[in-house]
């Protein structure tokens, strides 16, 4: 049996182009990130991978990332499932601005502790803490029973996996607060009987 997970991060949105904290709004893909989506179903090509089952967030930008990735596999049919759990890390008082403009506001150190400190939350927003309190759970039910049975494709975004990898990994939380995961990247993980990890692949 191929028991495999594959972690993708969208591709490029507008919102990424523009520098601005996207959280849970709308953004559409541009056309960078179209392209790094197909890059990332190539390499999935590369290696003999196809996803028996998808997930992606609500969000538009993922579910447009995994369209493209299955259509570079060949497997435009196969049905991706939105799970709200994989949304975005609500940004709170950050949504919409640059980084700029943020720093300008509360200053750039407090921006970076917003940013990639475990715990800390913006204004009205989640931390990544929060944001694995979801996401786990998720993983537990929906995603690794289907890993399990067969190769699984998760289109999401940086902070959600930055969530899940640390679920999946058993991060520390100073090792989460390092993770960067750049927008078309991958994650591949071959899993044991017992669910563990027996080998991963980072493609950037």
């Amino acid at each position: 049996m191929n028991r495999a997970l594959v972690l993708i991060r969208h591709g490029q949105s507008t919102a990424n182009a523009a520098g601005e904290f996207t959280g849970n709004r709308d953004v559409p893909l541009t056309p960078l990130g179209r392209e790094q989506a197909r890059a990332a179903g190539r390499r999935l090509l590369e290696r003999g991978l196809y996803p028996d089952a998808a997930f992606c967030s609500t969000r538009a930008r993922t579910a447009e990332s995994a369209e493209l990735i299955l259509d570079a596999l060949g497997r435009s049919g196969l049905p991706v499932e939105p799970g709200a759990a994989l949304d975005e890390r609500d940004y709170g008082a950050l949504t919409g601005l640059t980084h700029t403009e943020a720093e300008a506001r509360w200053g750039a150190e407090q921006v970076r502790v917003w940013r990639r400190a475990f715990a800390d939350a913006p204004p009205d927003g989640e931390s990544i803490r929060d944001t694995l309190a979801r996401v786990a759970p998720y993983h537990i039910t929906h995603i690794l029973p289907a890993a399990m049975r067969g190769p699984a494709l998760v289109v999401a975004h940086g902070n959600s996996l930055r969530a899940l990898v640390t679920a999946i990994e058993g991060l520390s939380t100073t090792e989460t607060e390092y993770l960067e995961i750049p927008t078309g990247s991958l994650r591949l993980y071959r899993l044991a009987n017992d669910s563990s990890i027996e080998a991963r692949e980072i493609v950037a």
